[in-house]
């Protein structure tokens, strides 16, 4: 049996649950091909295949996989896995999803048996048979651009977000990885060239005490080695006493999705957290020497355009321009099937029709000028490629400016830091733009 495996894009990361699939059906009678179409585009003879692979973790991969579907003849298994494989298969019935790699479920599709041993907890991923990892993110800081790899303390996850992907398949629930699978997997990684290794989690803190004894036994093992990691602001302000200890781990940068400063937004994402405690997670974070990158979602159905002046005043406030790449703030709200903000009411009278092409239903602003403001917004990113980012953030608040009529204050001596980001930024549950298409094959620094 001859099975193609392919990912399209995983911001930046490789497609380490691809590896975990091959180790778990490992066997004489099953050839596997790999292709990761996020670092190159080979000429795939697809009739050869007698089964293909599709890993859809997130919007942008489902929509750049649908692409790649429509021209070619698909084998007759075709299965899908990740976060958005219910959206894949809701496109082309066609297509399995996987919702379960750990069950038998693919084992029952494919007719194949797996390897006895395999345990999704425990298993230390082979990622030799991945794209080598200095095709993937980097770190950059200044003038140095870092390999970086990445790994998962957890998965799932113990809140429900209602515009996050993730509490649609684990409903509020996660599990912890095994430790020596955790620091082998980033031993791996460090051989091959790694000098920082991202927290995947989506929320490192969903078991902090777990999380922190990862961390002090891989900086005790790896003390050259960088980090960074996602955290709530709920968790950046309830595990404060964790958090400090963070920066004396090598811990470099967190980021941590601020989403908006209206309060009523917040609510509905059910995101646990209020505009007021936007302002103590930065300072929880300055105190102890820790750079905080929010990561924004300002446009939805309720946006007010005084949300926009409320955002950049915060950056203002606490000196964050560096942390905002500017496309976060034209970001919009993400409402694929199976979302749990279709349960909310605040969201029915502004809901349209399902787009099968997007992925994603149709949705009214409260406010038109709003939508005016986030066309305004990004028809000047599109028009300004060739700018620097901080000067983009300024053309950026002289628009926000003009459109409401307002008078922002803004430090005209502001001195700009070298801060360490990774070249590939934040985009998870946003709605993919071509800007962020245009870059995918790119580990040029976003921000």
């Amino acid at each position: 049996m001859k099975i193609l495996l392919t990912s399209f894009y995983d911001l930046g990361k490789q497609p380490k649950i691809i590896a975990e699939i091959v180790d778990k059906y490992k066997s004489e009678n099953i050839q596997f091909d790999i292709v990761d179409f996020s670092i190159d585009s080979p000429e795939i003879k697809i009739y050869e295949y007698d089964v293909l692979g599709i890993y859809a973790p997130m919007h942008t991969a489902t929509v750049l996989s649908i692409e790649f579907l429509k021209n070619i003849t698909l084998p007759k298994k075709v299965f899908t896995f990740g976060l958005y494989g219910a959206v894949l298969e809701d496109f082309d019935s066609s297509i399995k999803y996987i919702s379960n790699i750990e069950n038998g479920e693919l084992d029952t599709f494919l007719d194949i048996n797996k390897n006895e041993l395999f345990s999704l907890k425990n298993n230390i991923p082979n990622r030799d048979i991945l794209p080598d990892i200095s095709n993937y993110a980097h770190l950059v800081n200044g003038s140095s651009n870092l390999i970086a790899g990445s790994v998962e303390t957890t998965y799932g996850c113990k809140h429900s977000c209602t515009h996050c992907p993730i509490p649609i398949s684990f409903q509020g629930s996660f599990k912890t990885y095994n430790l020596e699978k955790i620091l082998l997997d980033v031993e791996n990684q460090v051989k091959s060239g790694a000098m920082h290794i991202s927290f995947n989690d989506p929320d490192f803190f969903n078991g902090p005490i777990h999380a922190l004894k990862v961390l002090e036994i891989l900086n005790s093992k790896f003390p050259d080695v960088t980090y960074d990691s996602t955290i709530k602001v709920e968790h950046i302000i309830k595990y404060e006493k964790y958090f400090k200890e963070l920066s004396s781990l090598n811990m470099i940068f967190v980021i941590s999705a601020f989403e908006t400063t209206n309060d009523e937004v917040l609510t509905i994402l059910e995101k646990n957290h209020s505009s007021t405690d936007l302002a103590n997670a930065i300072e929880i974070s300055q105190i102890n020497n820790m750079d905080i990158r929010p990561t924004w979602m300002p446009f939805s159905p309720w946006t007010n355009q005084s949300d926009l002046i409320d955002i950049i005043n915060l950056i203002e406030k606490y000196n964050l321009r560096e942390t905002v790449d500017p496309i976060q703030l034209t970001i919009k709200l993400l409402i694929p099937k199976h979302s749990l903000i279709l349960q909310r009411s605040e969201i029915k009278g502004y809901l349209k029709d399902y787009d099968k092409n997007s992925l994603s239903y149709v949705w009214d602003y409260r406010n038109e000028e709003v939508n005016k403001l986030q066309v305004s917004l990004f028809n000047y990113l599109l028009e300004t490629p060739d700018l620097d980012e901080h000067s983009q953030y300024l053309g950026m608040v002289k628009i926000i400016e003009n459109m409401t009529q307002s008078n922002l204050k803004l430090d005209i001596n502001y001195t700009y830091k070298n801060v360490p980001k990774l070249s590939e930024t934040w985009f998870c549950c946003a709605e993919p733009s071509q800007i962020q298409l245009d870059r995918i094959k790119t580990n040029t620094a976003l921000i």
